[in-house]
């Protein structure tokens, strides 16, 4: 892995993020008790994309746009019952994006050329 693609990762997953209605999504993913007439169990399963697009008063096309995107950098699972797709924050990736971003402020050992040159 060359020095770019961590970078990269995380720049991507970040530009994301950036889209108003991407946090809102993915913070109503984190509240599965908010949607108790899911089908599924909300906290093993996820939250019917139908009830993630109705609360965040976006249009179910819009809404699965915008969570494709977030599925795409690995940020949310998603997952097929029947016609129904369900969708649950990935903490794996929640977490080390995290990490990623607490790393910026641990202080650099700089091994390469001084900053005065």
């Amino acid at each position: 892995m060359t020095t770019g693609e961590p970078t990269t990762h995380v720049a991507r997953r970040l530009k994301t993020l950036g889209h108003p209605d991407r946090l809102r999504l993915l913070r109503l993913t984190r509240t599965p008790s908010a949607f108790p007439d899911n089908l599924v169990d909300p906290l093993v399963v996820g939250v019917c994309v139908n009830d993630l697009a109705r609360a965040a008063g976006l249009p179910q096309s819009t809404a699965s746009r915008h969570l494709g995107l977030l599925h795409d950098e690995g940020l949310v699972d998603i997952t097929q019952h029947g016609q129904w797709r369900y969708v649950r924050t990935s903490e794996s990736a929640m977490h080390a994006l995290a990490e990623e971003l607490l790393g910026l402020l641990a202080p650099v050992n700089d091994q390469g050329p001084s900053a005065e040159q």
